[in-house]
């Protein structure tokens, strides 16, 4: 059986957001993350963050930062076996007009790309308008977290 792309949005969805994260130590995985994403990978779903960071194209902070608060929440998936496959994020802010910028497709396809994947069976997870244009401009279910149908990630398994 192959292997499906769940794509997932960070802030709002996997952990708390914070308004311009960059800091590792505020990074709080939400309530029902864990459960959810090894609900997810009991599906053959592999785990792909795709996130919009305009912060770094702002100037509030740099990529590293982005990548320190990324690790920090691998660093909380990891003792439940919950660690993403793949984390892909877009630096740019929304003048710039950059094709992986959400809801565009760059990072999905890039995720197909390195994955050596297409999104035959792959779903899009997150908690705002882009996150579900990106899964219909891609033809995929887009499931909205933080809503009374999907209140947290947990729910998810029930709608697939």
């Amino acid at each position: 059986m192959s292997s499906k792309l769940a794509l997932l949005d960070r802030d709002g969805t996997l952990i708390e957001h914070v308004h311009y994260l960059s800091d590792p130590e505020q990074v709080r995985l939400l309530p029902e993350t864990v459960e959810g994403l090894l609900a997810l990978k009991r599906l053959n779903f592999r785990l792909v963050l795709v996130s919009n960071q305009s912060g770094v194209g702002r100037g509030y902070f740099d990529e590293h930062a982005v990548h320190r608060v990324n690790e920090r929440m691998q660093e909380l998936l990891r003792p439940h076996g919950a660690e993403l496959d793949l984390m892909l994020f877009c630096p740019h802010a929304p003048q710039d007009h950059c094709p992986c910028r959400k809801p565009k497709t760059g990072m999905a396809e890039q995720a197909c790309q390195l994955l050596s994947a297409n999104l035959k069976g792959a779903i899009m997870v997150g908690d705002s308008d882009c996150d579900m244009e990106l899964a219909q401009a891609l033809g995929i279910p887009g499931y909205r977290v933080g809503t009374p149908q999907l209140p947290g990630l947990a729910g998810l398994l029930h709608q697939l």
